[in-house]
């Protein structure tokens, strides 16, 4: 992979892993059009290393609030902020650690052309239904409702869902209003992306191969992370201000162009 194919992939994550698109899967549309075969899970991962420092660079305030909150007793928002990143978390772990040789194998594009165009228009319904929210009559308990965040967020996995857009559609369908959903949507990724990459370095030491880390490898986290830092801020406020029918449609065209695609 050269310098302008890194480029190019740093754009599409950097952009694409704060927008409900599925960032993997305008990744795999973006190496089938540079030809690019050897773009592997690990890469994948890397690429993923720099979203996770833009994300720790933008939530940095918040972050070391839920610290001080665990340490005293005056900052109660941030412990309620740092249970909502446990018990939405937990499912989230179980299923990594469980599935993970699975989901790296796992290489389907109707499946994953399917869950776009499925779970963008769910996620556009779920912002736009009235009344209170069909999860929220459910349960008014906080705890479960993380919980349950955690358990859709968990159908990440699945090649096309993302991980931001399901987040999203659990938080709307719950009753928060379309910032809270992308904030705490948002501010999980953290945990999720920090595991997944733990699994991977674990599964390459256990592996016994020796850990490659080249030049590209560096510059993609780099890219990554100085793109996501600009973009980061830019997505939200697009989300916040717009809204998810623009995001439907396109996760409709990138959807049909998988299946009948690649």
């Amino acid at each position: 992979m050269d310098f302008f194919q890194t480029f190019i992939f740093s754009i599409v994550q950097g952009v694409g892993e704060f927008l409900p698109i599925s960032s993997s899967a305008n990744m795999d549309i973006v190496s089938k059009i540079l030809s690019v075969r050897e773009f592997d899970f690990g890469m994948k991962i890397t690429f993923h290393a720099g979203s996770l420092i833009s994300l720790i660079i933008y939530f940095r305030k918040t972050l070391w609030r839920i610290i001080l909150g665990l340490f005293t007793n005056n900052v109660k928002l941030s412990q309620t902020a740092f249970s909502t990143l446990v018990l939405a978390t937990i499912p989230v772990i179980f299923v990594g650690v469980v599935a993970h040789s699975f989901i790296k194998n796992f290489n389907s594009t109707v499946v994953s052309g399917l869950m776009l165009i499925t779970f963008g228009i769910i996620l556009w319904l779920s912002d736009t239904v009235s009344g209170k929210k069909i999860a929220q009559r459910c349960t008014t308990c906080t705890y479960v409702r993380d919980f349950c965040i955690g358990m859709a967020q968990s159908m990440a996995f699945i090649p096309g869902v993302s991980r931001l857009g399901i987040c999203t559609t659990a938080c709307r369908l719950f009753g928060l209003n379309r910032k809270q959903a992308i904030s705490i949507s948002l501010l999980l990724a953290i945990p999720s992306i920090a595991g997944s990459l733990c699994i991977e370095i674990v599964n390459i030491l256990k592996s016994g191969l020796p850990c490659e880390f080249s030049f590209n490898h560096a510059l993609g986290i780099a890219l990554t992370g100085l793109i996501g830092i600009v973009a980061l801020p830019i997505c939200v406020k697009y989300m916040e201000n717009r809204g998810f029918f623009g995001i439907m449609c396109y996760r409709i065209i990138i959807g049909l162009a998988t299946i009948f695609w690649l």
